[in-house]
């Protein structure tokens, strides 16, 4: 428990509070008119939120152990994955899965037995779309909690759609260990880079406010 605790002390304390002091912000967004420090600010929110969230999980975990009591780990490197759906997959696990047992599953039975006429494509993004709404309002009721929840919906829809689409020529690049290796990089910096925009909808208070920022920021 003690190595855990540690590293939970040090994400939360050191590394998350330290980017706070510069991190995007409702009271910060306004102070900068340059798109790099824009930038620069929505990257340091993106660590700040993670270092915050996994420390305090690390903190949990580890106390939890101390106690006898084995807690699930809720982050599992989620930034370093090559598509949006691995990030959910290990981002906030414990609330995803409990999503994907009591809304997602249930919900896409019922329109495959109700609905047969609808398409498969049209059934994955009803659920993935309402899915990821629920889980923006669930953090709380107001329109930019449920853009953040809609822009990972279709996220994830666009993700799937083109990750059939694509299997055959990844599958290839399999035996090309280098460009193998280079589009999984490029993958990682672009999911990550979409997930990094989508705190500027989290973070702020109104889409005035998210939308001045992402204009500043392209």
């Amino acid at each position: 428990a003690l190595p855990r605790l540690f590293t939970g002390l040090l994400k939360k304390f050191v590394a998350a509070d330290g980017l706070a002091l510069f991190a995007l912000s409702a009271g910060n967004y306004s102070q900068v008119s340059g798109g790099v420090w824009a930038w620069v600010m929505v990257y340091a929110y993106a660590f700040q939120i993670y270092f915050d969230f996994a420390g305090y999980t690390d903190l949990a975990v580890a106390v939890g152990r101390v106690l006898g009591v084995r807690l699930p780990d809720n982050f599992k490197s989620p930034y370093l994955k090559t598509n949006l759906t691995t990030f959910w997959n290990n981002w906030h696990i414990t609330l995803t899965m409990w999503f994907r047992a009591y809304y997602f599953n249930p919900l896409t039975r019922w329109l495959r037995s109700k609905h047969s006429d609808v398409p498969a494509w049209g059934v994955l993004l009803i659920t993935q779309l309402s899915t990821m709404a629920l889980i923006g309002l669930w953090h709380g009721v107001t329109w930019n909690y449920l853009i953040w929840g809609a822009w990972h919906g279709l996220g994830l829809f666009i993700n799937n759609r083109f990750g059939d689409w694509a299997k055959p020529y990844w599958a290839r690049l399999a035996e090309k260990p280098r460009l193998h290796a280079a589009c999984s990089a490029l993958a990682t910096l672009l999911t990550f880079n979409y997930v990094a925009l989508g705190w500027v909808w989290f973070v702020l208070p109104d889409p005035a406010a998210s939308l001045t920022v992402l204009a500043r920021l392209f």
